[in-house]
């Protein structure tokens, strides 16, 4: 009896029933109709109302994520990604660190791509090798002139050459759900770039290591929704400062790093309700501090009308100063235009 019951042809063609996610018009006077017209009236006598969701308590399904894990001379190294996958900005700082904290904010290593570095300089670069190495599954992008000033300056294994794919100014490259545009900044390593990423429907712009605000760096600064910029020292701290005079010229000049005031005073030029987020990076441990710089961009800032958020509130924009020594906040970006059915992944 039961192999005739397995056997029997329905009494109408599977074309006819809806399928799970079909609307059925519950009226008809059907099997299926009948069957889910009691269980809505079941969970309505149960439940009562059902309440509108809190759109505020949903993560966004499209987001860009950042975080550092170190911005200075001392070394530098963060990360921006996607939910699928990611990227690090330069290799500075120690690579189980740098894993560590990654996979205590919920990121494995195996969905870091590569690294794409700046320049050339140790504080950038030192350990790029050893990263690559251990995460035989990344690749190392940056300039081939980057690449050779990289072997030229430092003792890093020639190996390194096996995991470089070369990436060339103004050539926009794409890494998984990022889209990456190498452009020129001024600073005295080798073939120095920024990067503009584009990913979630976002913008964020890196300018760290920069004499001065370079055209092609103002060209993709202005168009950024988020944005990571040197406000390396403080002039007068710098020219009281315990700095041999040579040093002391080497970073004021327009191969070196911007001072405080002429971050703030670029800022305040570009900024508009688009720009939603800027971080201070590469701050000096001897001739800056956080408080300083950041009550310096804000004031900047908030002369042209502009409002920069607070404890308080939210509104605004946001500005901070990356740690020198220390791992900042995830930070989350979002743009909810682009989070709409028509950009599911």
């Amino acid at each position: 009896m039961s192999d005739l019951k397995r056997s029997r042809r329905l009494s109408r063609p599977l074309d006819d029933l809806p399928g799970l996610f079909d609307f059925v018009d519950i009226s008809r006077d059907d099997i299926a109709g009948n069957i889910i017209t009691r269980q809505i009236e079941r969970k309505t006598i149960s439940d009562g109302e059902i309440p509108d969701l809190d759109q505020s308590k949903i993560k966004p399904r499209h987001a860009m994520r950042f975080m550092s894990f170190g911005s200075g001379s001392s070394g530098n190294c963060a990360y921006i990604g996607t939910s699928r996958s990611g990227i690090l900005i330069d290799a500075g700082i120690e690579g189980k660190f740098v894993t560590d904290q990654l996979l205590h904010n919920g990121i494995d290593a195996s969905a870091i791509k590569g690294i794409i570095l700046t320049h050339d300089h140790s504080d950038h670069v030192k350990y790029a090798y050893s990263l690559l190495r251990y995460n035989r599954h990344m690749n190392l992008y940056c300039t081939p002139k980057t690449l050779n000033g990289l072997l030229r300056r430092h003792s890093i294994s020639r190996r390194i050459k096996d995991y470089h794919t070369p990436i060339y100014k103004e050539f926009p490259f794409e890494i998984d759900d990022l889209t990456i545009t190498p452009f020129e900044v001024s600073h005295d390593g080798t073939d120095n770039v920024g990067f503009s990423i584009e990913a979630a429907g976002l913008r964020l712009v890196v300018v760290t290591d920069t004499g001065y605000i370079t055209e092609r760096a103002d060209y993709y600064m202005r168009m950024a929704d988020a944005l990571m910029i040197e406000a390396n020292y403080d002039a007068e701290m710098l020219r009281h400062g315990p700095y041999p005079e040579h040093l002391k010229a080497r970073i004021a000049s327009e191969t070196g790093h911007l001072d405080n005031a002429d971050t703030a005073a670029y800022l305040a030029r570009i900024a508009s309700p688009k720009l939603k987020d800027v971080m201070l990076c590469h701050l000096s441990h001897d001739n800056n501090c956080p408080e300083i710089a950041i009550d310096t961009v804000k004031n900047a800032i908030q002369s042209t009308g502009i409002k920069v958020a607070d404890q308080s509130s939210e509104d605004g924009l946001h500005l901070s100063a990356l740690p020198r020594f220390a791992t900042s906040r995830m930070f989350i970006f979002h743009n909810p235009e682009y989070d709409q059915p028509n950009n599911a992944d």
